[in-house]
C-alpha cells in the first residue's frame, strides 16, 4: 500500500533556504510494515492532484512546526498548513484512512473544529497513558513526549472519541467516530527500537489483508 507523508519546514539561515524535511527513521518504521512512501513537498501548486495522481491510499500527518491558527504559535509554515488542508481534505472524500502524529494531530483536532491549549512538562519526557477500553495499546504504556500544545477536553459535539490520556489530562490519542481518521501525540519514529503496539497500530490502519 502507498501512504503519503507529511513533512515539516525548517529555515536554515546559513543557507537562505526553508527545506522540506522528514526524519530518516521514517522510513524503516513505514517500511518494516510493508508500506510504500511517498513525501509530500509544501511548495505543490495543487496538493490534492498530486496525491490522486500517484495513487496514494492513506495519509499520515507527521511532527513538527505549530499550526499557524495557535495564538502564541513558533515556527509556523503557512505553506504546511495549507498543504496539510488540501491532503485532509482529498483523503476524507476517497474514504482513505489519516494518522496525525504530535502536530499532526494538533491540525487534525483544529481541522475539525476541536481547541488546544499550551502545556508544560510535556517536551524531551515520557510518560504513562490511561488507556480506553477498546484502544490497540495496554493500559500504562510508557510513550515519548515533545509538544507544547494539547488538547485537554473535547468539545460538546467533537468528532473524536478520547483513546488515551495522561494523568494531568493531555488527550494523547483519539480516533474519529464515522471516519478512519486517527491521532497519537507522541513520536513512534523516534523510539531506539520500535515499538511493536506502534508497528500494530499503524498495520492495523494501513494494511487490510
Amino acid at each position: 500500500m502507498r501512504v503519503a507523508i507529511s513533512q515539516r519546514v525548517e529555515n536554515v539561515s546559513h543557507y537562505h533556504e526553508l527545506r522540506d524535511c522528514l526524519d530518516h527513521q521514517w522510513i524503516p518504521f513505514l517500511e518494516q510494515i510493508g508500506l510504500q512512501v511517498v513525501l509530500i513537498p509544501n511548495q505543490l501548486k495543487d496538493p490534492s492532484a498530486y496525491y490522486r495522481d500517484l495513487n496514494i491510499k492513506g495519509l499520515i500527518l507527521s511532527g513538527g512546526n505549530d499550526p499557524a491558527l495557535l495564538e502564541q504559535a513558533r515556527n509556523v509554515s503557512k505553506e504546511r498548513d495549507v498543504t496539510e488542508a488540501a491532503l485532509i481534505k482529498t483523503a476524507r472524500a476517497l474514504g482513505h484512512p489519516i494518522v496525525g502524529v504530535c502536530r499532526g494531530m494538533q491540525y487534525l483536532c483544529l481541522q475539525l473544529g476541536e481547541k488546544l491549549r499550551r502545556i508544560e512538562g510535556h517536551v524531551a519526557q515520557r510518560h504513562t497513558l490511561i488507556c480506553e477500553t477498546g484502544f490497540t495499546y495496554p493500559d500504562g504504556i510508557e510513550v515519548n513526549s515533545y509538544h507544547n500544545w494539547a488538547l485537554t477536553e473535547l468539545s460538546p459535539k467533537s468528532p473524536f472519541q478520547r483513546m488515551a490520556q495522561t494523568k494531568d489530562n493531555s488527550i494523547e490519542a483519539i480516533k474519529h467516530r464515522t471516519d478512519p481518521i486517527y491521532g497519537i501525540m507522541w513520536h513512534p519514529e523516534r523510539e531506539k527500537y520500535y515499538s511493536e503496539h506502534d508497528l500494530n497500530f499503524f498495520k492495523n490502519i494501513f494494511i487490510h489483508d
